[in-house]
């Protein structure tokens, strides 16, 4: 093998998203909705409803259910009794369950399809970029991932042989996975690793995932990738949001205490939702042995990932023993909208974008 390339990319889902997750950015109503989800989830799983637990519940689901906007963020799944039932007058709702326990459903955002350009346009970067191995962050579901390289990646020639993914904690239908032309020889799923709050409270560490692929690259070598999506900025309170991506960066060094940073070939990639120089980053940024592709001697370009322009928040972190056989780095831009920069003719605005990420990507000699 004279060379291989690895690459990071949030591909914004494929062919279906949320649609608040739609709306500009993290907009202020998308932040609004978003934490009105949380707290009604979080509300939800109380075991009585009574006082002003069922107060603040039956005024989120009047906030989104009594009122005739047109716009409808999210739905209530009851498979057994019901949550609530609407007053005949139209004067408002009525909370018909007491507790957690006395009915069977859940809240789930409502989802629309993605723009088809949307999605020729993420195949473009993909096959402009041609990775060996990339990284994918939001991704519907493996299903998804496997009809997208089937179709829009055939078309342009370079589907993968190997296309994994694992679904995640999270609801809204954004896991994590790998698109491999090399054999993909075991996956280890972290889903189920639980952090213990200062209230005794366990709760799980991770919001999507961070599976650990082994990749046989042959030749008696591996490439070990661990890819991830760190909690956002955008969804909770700043401080909450601080302390679960903190929590989850400082969980990926101990995994990472597993590897030899000198011989092993390690990747942690994806989307961390922070800057290099974040606090809730430190410990994995300064992970010693640990190299961030961008800082290699023969990049010297801005080093922003997303549709902003001023902050790098994706990665592409690798091993000592796979930074001292880099031979190029760089951050593939053409598929974002944004004035001044350059783009694929195809990406003509916001809509037909293939994703408001960038896509990270350096070449190996090995």
């Amino acid at each position: 093998m004279a060379s291989l390339k690895i690459a990071s990319y949030n591909l914004n889902n494929l062919f279906e998203r949320a649609a608040v997750m739609e709306l500009e950015g993290f907009s202020a109503k998308g932040k609004e909705v978003l934490k009105d989800l949380a707290r009604l989830n979080e509300l939800l799983e109380n075991e009585s409803y009574d006082g002003t637990v069922g107060t603040e519940i039956t005024a989120l689901l009047e906030k989104y259910f009594l009122a005739q906007t047109g716009e409808k963020w999210f739905t209530i799944n009851e498979v057994r009794e019901k949550l609530f039932s609407r007053k005949r007058d139209g004067s408002g709702l009525t909370l018909k369950a007491r507790g957690r326990d006395a009915w069977v459903g859940w809240v789930e955002l409502t989802r629309q399809k993605t723009n088809g350009k949307s999605v020729d346009n993420t195949g473009r970067v993909i096959s402009a970029v041609n990775a060996d191995i990339m990284c994918t962050v939001e991704v519907d579901s493996r299903t998804a991932l496997l009809h997208f390289n089937d179709t829009i990646l055939k078309q342009a020639a370079t589907p993968y042989r190997h296309v994994m993914v694992i679904d995640g904690n999270d609801e809204r239908g954004i896991d994590v996975g790998v698109l491999s032309q090399f054999p993909i020889e075991s996956i280890t799923s972290h889903v189920d690793d639980v952090a213990v709050s200062a209230t005794g409270r366990q709760q799980k560490i991770f919001s999507r995932d961070c599976p650990e692929y082994t990749i046989n690259i042959g030749n008696g070598q591996y490439i070990y990738l661990l890819c991830n999506h760190l909690k956002s900025k955008g969804y909770g309170a700043p401080a909450e949001s601080n302390r679960k991506r903190k929590l989850q960066a400082d969980r990926v060094t101990e995994l990472l205490s597993a590897y030899d940073m000198a011989n092993d070939f390690v990747v942690v990639a994806g989307d961390f939702n922070d800057t290099p120089d974040s606090a809730p980053l430190a410990n994995l940024i300064n992970y010693p042995g640990l190299h961030d592709v961008l800082s290699w001697t023969g990049f010297n370009g801005p080093r922003w990932t997303y549709h902003s322009g001023n902050d790098q928040i994706d990665y592409l972190l690798v091993s000592t023993a796979l930074f001292n056989k880099i031979t190029a780095a760089d951050i593939e831009r053409r598929g974002i909208h944004k004035r001044g920069n350059a783009t694929f003719p195809e990406v003509d605005s916001k809509v037909t974008q293939a994703s408001d990420h960038a896509c990270v990507w350096a070449t190996f000699a090995l």
